[in-house]
């Protein structure tokens, strides 16, 4: 099975106060972060929606190909629409990917990956709702291009009966919303990086 990841990057981040695809974690742009994740996965069929300060962030990363999504003020819903139409006869499944969820990693996704086994959909659970990241077979390519607003793929999740199988994230899955968030994310990582380096010494 043929499958792209889908990064969603449009936003404003009227929250965060600044350009928050680009926000360094560990010297890297955020997205940056979540384009690596997704490539050593599907290395090659990385995609990411762009809309506002689309030619800045551009300019600060790689390895992925740009989707832009023009209408991005309608809200994750229409970026998941315009990707998934730009993929739909290339591919037979597409993992749907926040840029702003860094705490994501590749392992995460493998977990995923298998609890998809060529089913047609199966997604992650977190502060008891269903979202992304999530994969979608072919048959829902159709319902994902309909999408609008600001809720992206959670109302449709939560609509498909029964419900398709879950990866709990937990916390995992938190988004970086606002610009305390990223600070408490740098410092969790200079404390594990702390905790590595003491257990190696050891």
């Amino acid at each position: 099975m043929k499958t792209a990841a889908l990064i969603l990057a449009a936003g404003e981040a009227s929250r965060f106060g600044s350009v928050k695809q680009l926000a360094r974690i560990g010297g890297k742009p955020m997205l940056q972060h979540c384009i690596d994740t997704a490539n050593s996965l599907f290395p090659g069929a990385v995609y990411s929606v762009l809309g506002k300060n689309s030619d800045e962030v551009c300019r600060y990363i790689s390895s992925t190909t740009i989707i832009i999504n023009s209408q991005w003020q309608q809200g994750l819903g229409s970026s998941i629409a315009i990707g998934v139409t730009h993929l739909q006869d290339d591919f037979d499944a597409i993992l749907v990917l926040l840029a702003d969820q860094p705490r994501i990693k590749s392992h995460h996704l493998e977990q995923l990956i298998e609890l998809f086994d060529n089913q047609q959909v199966a997604c992650t659970q977190y502060n008891s709702h269903l979202g992304v990241p999530a994969i979608f077979g072919k048959a829902y390519f159709n319902a994902l291009m309909n999408l609008n607003g600001d809720k992206g793929g959670k109302d449709l999740l939560e609509s498909i009966c029964p419900a398709p199988k879950a990866l709990v994230l937990g916390n995992v899955a938190d988004d970086i919303d606002y610009p305390e968030d990223l600070a408490f994310l740098v410092q969790q990582i200079k404390t594990e990086k702390t905790q590595e380096s003491q257990i190696k010494k050891h």
